[in-house]
């Protein structure tokens, strides 16, 4: 179960090191989506049928297959760095509530607040990656490595380049977390409570139930989560990614793809989000809408799995190793 269980018998440094493994398994799934979501939601007047295959299509005709694993090395380093510090400080934020007086109807409110925490603090921490990596999934050559991308963000926007979109993240990335967690520790004890408990003799110490069973509610309880979470927050994840190229300076030396040419930039939050209304209307808050909530349920999906089933793992280890 994700969050802190005083009869665990993991430490919290296998908990760390089963978030990274978690978060290298997620992202080498889900980066070709990464990359479609973000030119949808950049593209300055796309077609209203069939975006995401339109993009799709024009990114591999016109960049190859490669180009759908644009920045994924610096996209595992996020990974590994964001899922890892939100499943952490997670399981830290739950065992300083677990001594709280808290009453059992207002758990789901734990779980937000904490999941709230947890997200603005991964937020914090890979941001600046975050930015070098999201220009480099759209204008590779100009953003080619991670030294060099972090030259081209400082020389075009100063130190404060790398934090560019940071309210938008925070708005977002906090509720959403908070979210995510909150769905999740509902729906998958309600799934496991079909289940028969998994004897003694059976499981080691922290596993309650059988790891068939722990994938199934995991995988409903990830998909309910990621499609709720990013659902609500959606518009906020727009404006954060054009917020990350107000600084973006084309350069003639290198390589610019026809769909980087027709990018939407903008300086501030507020503006946005009325310049999606403004020009498209209520829809204009959700473009590329449509993939994201796919690729959120499959993140959602694959790094709750990941991590109970890698934790499920350890936990049968330790009697093999007593």
């Amino acid at each position: 179960m994700v969050g802190y269980d005083k009869n665990d018998s993991m430490t919290s440094q296998e908990k760390l090191l089963a978030g990274c493994l978690s978060g290298v398994m997620t992202k080498c799934i889900t980066q070709p989506m990464d990359v479609i979501k973000l030119r949808s939601q950049l593209l300055r007047k796309p077609k209203q049928r069939h975006v995401v295959y339109r993009v799709a299509r024009r990114i591999f005709w016109e960049e190859g297959i490669r180009a759908f694993w644009h920045g994924h090395v610096l996209g595992q380093v996020h990974s590994v760095l964001a899922v890892s510090s939100q499943f952490f400080m997670y399981e830290l934020a739950t065992k300083w509530t677990s001594s709280l007086p808290i009453a059992q109807k207002t758990k789901p409110i734990e779980h937000f607040l904490c999941g709230t925490l947890a997200g603005c603090f991964s937020t914090c921490l890979v941001i600046p990656l975050e930015v070098i990596r999201v220009r480099q999934m759209v204008v590779k050559d100009q953003y080619s490595s991670v030294f060099k991308g972090a030259q081209a963000v400082y020389r075009y926007g100063g130190i404060t380049a790398f934090y560019e979109g940071l309210s938008a993240s925070l708005l977002q990335m906090g509720p959403q977390a908070g979210i995510s967690f909150a769905v999740f520790n509902f729906v998958q004890p309600l799934i496991l409570s079909f289940f028969t408990v998994c004897p003694p003799n059976e499981c080691s110490k922290g596993n309650k139930y059988k790891p068939q069973n722990i994938v199934l509610a995991s995988s409903v309880a990830g998909s309910t989560a990621g499609f709720i979470a990013k659902s609500v927050t959606y518009p906020l994840d727009l404006a954060k990614r054009r917020l990350q190229f107000s600084t973006h300076r084309p350069s003639q030396k290198y390589k610019t793809p026809t769909q980087a040419q027709e990018m939407i930039r903008c300086n501030k939050l507020l503006e946005c989000l009325v310049y999606a209304y403004k020009t498209e209307g209520f829809k204009g808050l959700y473009r590329g809408w449509t993939v994201t909530v796919y690729k959120a349920q499959m993140t959602s999906v694959f790094a709750f799995t990941s991590y109970e089933i890698i934790c499920y793992t350890f936990r049968e280890l330790h009697i093999y190793y007593k």
